[in-house]
């Protein structure tokens, strides 16, 4: 689990340098005239205490995403949840989100409020309200309601980026 600690570490410190590719499908097969955006969750956790506690590493796509126009995104992501120490690996999804209002765009950033579906060891959560924020060309944040989830995630949101080394650099994953 070690290996997978230090493998993880690697990947956080080698991301910034492919800050030029935005991951927007042009073509998706959910909605030809929209787009899609995907990209890795590479994020630190912390307990209800406010401690670092979990590394959470994983994938997301976002579709019916345009960068003009947004209507009802469908937002999927699965990711790890190991601790620090290596203990305790498990797996969550999100999914079924469905967007609440509209749109805000402030800055570089859009804010997207909804209610997702997270799986958890209990069983799936419905209902859970979800904030997404999208940051320019290369971050993204997911915020889960914490008394939802029973504080599962912390009080933080769960980040990532607008890119998946194994598109960038496929011969990592092989």
């Amino acid at each position: 689990m070690s290996a997978f600690v230090a493998f993880a570490g690697l990947i956080l410190a080698i991301m910034p340098v492919y800050n030029n590719v935005f991951a927007i499908d042009t073509a998706t097969t959910n909605n030809p005239n929209g787009h899609s955006l995907k990209g890795a969750i590479t994020s630190i956790q912390n307990d209800a205490k406010g401690k670092p506690t979990w590394i959470v590493s994983g994938v997301f796509k976002i579709d019916n995403f345009n960068t003009k126009k947004i209507e009802s995104p469908v937002l999927n992501a699965t990711f790890y949840m190991i601790k620090l120490d290596g203990s305790s690996p498990h797996t969550h999804t999100i999914s079924n989100f469905k967007m609440i209002g509209t749109p805000k765009n402030s800055g570089n950033s859009t804010t997207i409020n909804g209610t997702s579906t997270i799986t958890m060891k209990e069983g799936p959560v419905t209902n859970v309200p979800t904030t997404i924020k999208i940051f320019d060309k290369s971050a993204i944040s997911i915020m889960l309601d914490p008394s939802k989830v029973k504080n599962h995630f912390g009080s933080t949101p769960i980040y990532g980026t607008h890119h998946l080394i194994c598109v960038e650099k496929p011969q990592y994953c092989k």
